[in-house]
């Protein structure tokens, strides 16, 4: 019998797994066993720990097995938490374009867009232009303001006809999905996407596989022979198109083109991880049922590439992730063996967290899904990226004013080592300890620091100081071990937002002041995870939890509608912003 490729790989794997010699049980944290684990996790034979692969379940059961061997109780039964994710949507089965009794052939004469909806559609096209609507001090475009888009396919030239001046300036509003989302509002039933020469001499399609969201309507990207076919009967093809154009015109010219019928069908494909879980009891009879909880994601970027956060995203190779975050997950183990030895007063719960490179999904699902009582625990304290200690001994820790003890705990303890700490009030970070803190839970988060090597092929496990491991790791052991054992829980108190500030914040105008569920996979409203104080959400009315479905009567389904909504509006607006709550729906009017 011929086994499967994957399962090939992971009994490939686990057998070299099994022949490394077992960590022996070491209740100090030492660099030789910091650097065993790293040594594993960030090896090339995991392929970079990509959420979902067969080399993410090899780091998971590695993890697991540690915890198992220094005494940790697995939770959930197994120690593993298992997860759902859209990792990216496809081309399907069944799609069909045909234009004057012409078939057209998927791949080869057009494709499909991820972010399409699954249509069929018969309907006159008409040339939309460039398929702008721009209204600034220094420009004014409207591709809309003689084209007729409604009931009909809008077919566009991607890009802009500006120049090169003007790419970082429209880099937002001439990408394809926000085009899309346009003509959408300006009533079209679906978009024909064409590359002009300007844009791509070679005409060719784009890439389909990728991470995305439905943008209601079919959106299709043909190549300029099947443009052509569609505009034949009008005496104008896209080369005349562009020209004229290119001549400097702003009037977009009334081309209504023949019929086309299409049908679109786009696949979601989701794979599952799991985060690793495990509990050591505390010692004290009452105050083992409070929980301190340390983590670190032990997920990277597999080989990188396009679509992924790679800052070397034309290169293809293993992303070892060895100080991010090898680091971090060595040092939760080390730790926590320590901790099952000693055995605080409170219980502990370690985590490796899955997925958080695709937004923290391992720690929201925790928080969301938790195995000990959420309101029973009194602290969380993340490490991520503990590789790089300088010569200056420079620990960064975020959160210290998420607890009034914090402060003067840290600067305490570290009277026996030394570090210039840099002390980060806030509460909110990029990475998984958001997740805690967006739910009233103090939290610590700890690490070396930002490098040249972050998310590139060359985070490699020879660049890591592991001298620097050690004294880190045993100064946050000492910090773990306070919390834990200390008479008092930390006392909770709000330092800075609980949301996520935009990839594209320097574009928005306005902010509702939420925390939005960027990697939901519902596709019915966008869940709000967190509402900061004083900013226009929480002074309207709206809650966590809710989900918003509209604003100003314009749906949002997901959380690439709501940051196209939010590019609409400027500050002093006043708008309707529509929210399921439970059973109910809502309608909030914010002032901006």
């Amino acid at each position: 019998m011929r086994l499967p490729a994957r399962l090939v790989v992971i009994l490939v794997l686990c057998i070299a797994y099994s022949c490394k010699q077992s960590p022996k049980i070491n209740p100090e944290i030492v660099k030789e066993d910091l650097f065993a684990h790293v040594d594993f996790l960030a090896s090339d034979s995991l392929m970079g720990r990509q959420p979902g692969s067969a080399y993410d379940r090899v780091a998971a059961k590695y993890i697991k097995d540690v915890f198992e061997l220094n005494g940790l109780e697995l939770l959930n039964r197994t120690g593993y938490q298992f997860l759902e994710f859209i990792d990216y949507q496809d081309v399907g089965k069944g799609n069909a374009l045909r234009v004057n009794r012409k078939t057209f052939v998927l791949d080869n004469d057009y494709t499909v867009y991820p972010f399409s909806a699954s249509d069929s559609i018969s309907s006159p096209a008409v040339f939309v232009g460039y398929g702008l609507s721009i209204d600034s001090d220094t420009l004014i475009w409207n591709d809309y303001d003689l084209a007729n888009a409604t009931d009909k396919w809008a077919v566009i030239l991607r890009g802009h006809p500006f120049g090169k001046s003007y790419n970082d300036k429209l880099a937002q509003v001439s990408s394809d999905r926000y085009k899309v989302m346009l003509a959408k509002d300006n009533g079209a039933a679906g978009v024909v996407f064409v590359s002009g020469k300007k844009y791509d001499k070679a005409d060719n399609l784009i890439s389909t596989k990728r991470k995305s969201f439905d943008v209601g309507i079919p959106a299709i990207h043909v190549k300029r022979h099947v443009a052509d076919e569609i505009l034949k009967s009008t005496g104008w093809n896209i080369s005349k198109l562009e020209n004229y154009f290119s001549t400097g015109s702003r009037t977009n010219p009334l081309v209504v083109g023949n019929n086309l019928c299409a049908r679109t069908n786009v696949v979601t494909i989701k794979k599952n991880t799991q985060n690793v879980v495990g509990m050591i009891t505390g010692s004290d009879p009452l105050l083992r049922h409070q929980f301190v909880v340390i983590g670190a994601h032990y997920d990277h970027l597999g080989m990188g590439g396009k679509g992924t956060s790679s800052r070397m995203p034309d290169t293809l190779a293993v992303h070892n992730g060895a100080d991010d975050n090898a680091s971090g997950v060595s040092s939760i183990l080390e730790i926590a063996q320590k901790l099952a030895v000693n055995k605080p007063r409170r219980s502990v719960v370690v985590i490796a967290f899955a997925a958080e490179e695709l937004g923290l999904l391992g720690s929201r699902f925790f928080v969301e899904t938790p195995l000990v009582p959420r309101d029973s625990i009194v602290a969380m304290i993340n490490i991520d990226m503990l590789g790089r200690l300088n010569e200056a001994k420079e620990l960064q820790v975020g959160g210290v004013k998420t607890s009034v003890e914090f402060d003067e705990m840290l600067k305490q303890i570290n009277t026996s080592y030394g570090f210039q700490l840099a002390l980060s009030p806030e509460g909110y970070g990029p990475s998984d300890h958001a997740s805690f803190y967006a739910h009233d839970i103090p939290v610590l988060f700890f690490s070396t620091g930002p490098h040249t090597d972050y998310h590139t092929p060359n985070d490699k496990v020879d660049l890591l100081n592991f001298d620097g491991m050690e004294q880190a790791s045993n100064y946050i052991y000492d910090v773990v071990e306070e919390i834990a054992s200390s008479d008092l829980k930390p006392t909770f108190t709000q330092s800075g937002p609980k949301h996520r500030a935009s990839k594209h914040g320097d574009e928005l105008k306005v902010r509702l002041g939420i925390m939005p569920d960027v990697g939901g996979s519902d596709n019915d409203g966008l869940r709000v995870l967190a509402v900061t104080d004083n900013l226009p959400a929480q002074v309207a009315g709206i809650l966590k939890n809710d989900v918003i479905t509209a604003i100003d009567g314009k749906r949002v389904r997901h959380i690439h509608d709501y940051m196209y909504r939010l590019q609409e509006l400027t500050p002093g607006m006043t708008v309707s912003v529509e929210v399921k709550r439970k059973d109910t729906v809502k309608v909030f009017l914010i002032q901006l």
